[in-house]
């Protein structure tokens, strides 16, 4: 063979194995910061604010949400959904006292307010549902570890309660 075909055939084969990388699936995730400029923080707004700010998104499982707040001026509280729906903020399953960067990896809805009082009743509460992504794996049985990640060093002065 010449050198021509030789550097033809091994172009060919690049741009092939090229190709099928690009097709492979991807689980990159995307990252969020909740309220964007707004962040973690009573809505002018109410509820309403961080509902509409949900609804422009399309979450999938191993997105990343980012709470920006200013520490000791507010909190934010990982609920349940009956919890949320009454703004109790007795019994969080996850208080953190710090911004937070949280890793989704599992499709659920995602419940979020400030334990503060009045806070939630003013407006600062999320829901957030967590679509599965195309690349999942199935997701975890309900015994095993709690579905969510915290990404940031920060994140890990989250208190369980």
């Amino acid at each position: 063979m010449n050198n021509i075909t030789v550097n033809n055939a091994m172009l060919l084969v690049i741009a092939a194995v090229a190709a099928s990388v690009m097709m492979l699936p991807t689980a990159e995730a995307a990252l969020y910061t909740v309220g964007d400029d707004l962040g973690w923080t009573i809505p002018p707004g109410g509820a309403a604010t961080y509902a509409a700010w949900a609804a422009k998104h399309s979450f999938v499982v191993k997105d990343i949400l980012v709470f920006n707040f200013s520490a000791g001026e507010d909190d934010l509280a990982v609920v349940t959904k009956e919890d949320f729906d009454a703004c109790n903020t007795t019994d969080p399953l996850y208080e953190f006292q710090e911004p937070a960067t949280l890793q989704f990896l599992a499709s659920d809805t995602f419940y979020f307010t400030s334990t503060l009082a009045g806070h939630c009743s003013k407006g600062q509460k999320l829901a957030v549902y967590f679509a599965p992504s195309s690349t999942d794996s199935p997701s975890p049985s309900p015994t095993s570890s709690f579905p969510l990640k915290f990404v940031s060093q920060k994140i890990m002065q989250g208190t369980r309660t």
